[in-house]
């Protein structure tokens, strides 16, 4: 007998996680169904392995882009009419990922084995977010797993386009900071330095300003090979800390409240969530386990705990737009837009425009940021070499003085 560890709900919504003995995930599952509850996941329960050693399934993840490669192969073999098991078969085969192939690999002896492909794939929390997994279920409960692949295909598709839009607005701005920083470390070793050694030929009493930075231009130098990989070392402690559950809902709440970037995070986590949830109830998934999936969905932990409250209320028969608003997650406008899909009946579809909207606002916020930003660091960036070669030359208006 295993242990596993269950997220379900009960008839009257409420969420519960807990640890039962089984003898595999399929007949758990089953037994779970059987008492009357909505399973989300069934998974072994295991303490994890240590950083060291998770390290090499790191270097191997499997991105966005893989799965949707992959779904959109499963949807093609799958509208051909091949059975599950060939399907696999020839996925395992044409997979170039190492650790894809391995997974698929799994997933096919499990279904060989009897289990179903959305309990196979759910064994893989890490390659198959619950959203793949309720998409798979939803398909093969309809007996029309090829239109949720479909839709799921769109859905990942938009969250991809999405994602490199806030990445690439992101990086020019941390490219022009990283250049900043080699300029002035590159003036305080280099430049700086050669006037000093001038200014100590005349021996003349030099400008405070000037004495200041020949101070920290000596203390750069002299700890030159401790300051250099501070940066580098703070940023792993931070990554190190987020992975725990404590830094990382810290450190997301203070993404949330950063200027510029704390709306464009907001307006993403919001957009994710509406965009998955018009995903999961246009495939017939209840309102209760479709709010869990896509709160689930959002990867800043503080806009998902934000998220979450709304899910009490609605299990309590509140609508959705009253629970989000009480739970203020989302502005009036959205409110208003969601309102109106549930009393007119169409709340996918609105769902839908919804994340449009959002994401539409995003791309203008974006803009608006590379617009403020990047003028912004290059006026930093003139303003502290300006600073640096001004306080330098501040002492040429004494040399006469001084070689007198």
């Amino acid at each position: 007998m295993a242990t596993f560890t269950c997220r379900i709900a009960t008839p009257a919504g409420k969420v519960l996680a807990q640890d039962r003995e089984a003898e595999s995930a399929a007949r758990l599952r089953q037994q779970l169904e059987a008492e009357g509850y909505y399973v989300f996941q069934v998974r072994p329960r295991s303490a994890g392995l240590p950083f060291m050693l998770s390290l090499p399934t790191a270097w191997q993840r499997v991105r966005k882009k893989d799965l949707l490669i992959l779904n959109q192969e499963f949807l093609t073999l799958l509208k051909a009419g091949l059975p599950i098991l060939t399907v696999l078969d020839l996925v395992i085969e044409r997979q170039t990922h190492p650790r894809l192939r391995q997974v698929l690999e799994k997933i096919r002896h499990a279904v060989k084995g009897g289990a179903s492909l959305s309990d196979a794939a759910e064994q893989h929390p890490a390659v198959f977010p619950p959203l793949y997994v309720a998409s798979v279920r939803v398909g093969e409960k309809s007996g029309d797993l090829p239109d949720t692949l479909a839709r799921y295909s769109t859905h990942l598709k938009r969250a991809i386009a999405l994602q490199k839009k806030v990445g690439s607005a992101l990086v020019y701005p941390a490219i022009l900071l990283a250049l900043t920083t080699a300029v002035v470390i590159f003036l305080l070793t280099v430049v700086v330095p050669s006037f000093t050694q001038m200014y100590a030929d005349f021996d003349a009493q030099l400008p405070y300003p000037t004495q200041m930075l020949l101070t920290i231009t000596a203390l750069v130098r002299e700890y030159l090979l401790i300051i250099l990989p501070l940066p580098f070392l703070v940023l792993f402690g931070l990554w190190q800390w987020r992975r725990t559950s404590t830094g990382r809902l810290s450190l997301d709440r203070l993404l949330l409240h950063l200027p510029l970037l704390g709306h464009i995070v907001q307006g993403f986590s919001l957009a994710t969530f509406c965009r998955t949830l018009g995903t999961v109830l246009a495939g017939g998934m209840p309102m209760v386990p479709a709010l869990e999936i896509a709160t689930g969905s959002v990867q800043n932990r503080a806009a998902q705990v934000q998220l979450r409250r709304a899910i009490p209320a609605v299990t309590g028969g509140a609508s959705v737009a009253a629970a989000l608003e009480d739970a203020r997650a989302a502005p009036p406008l959205v409110l208003e837009m969601v309102g109106v899909g549930e009393r007119t009946g169409d709340l996918e579809e609105m769902l839908r425009h919804v994340a449009d909207f959002l994401e539409d606002e995003l791309d203008h916020r974006l803009s608006a940021m590379t617009t403020l930003v990047e003028p912004a660091i290059m006026v930093t960036m003139g303003l502290v070499v300006a600073g640096i070669v001004i306080t330098m030359y501040l002492p040429i208006f004494h040399l006469s003085s001084a070689i007198r």
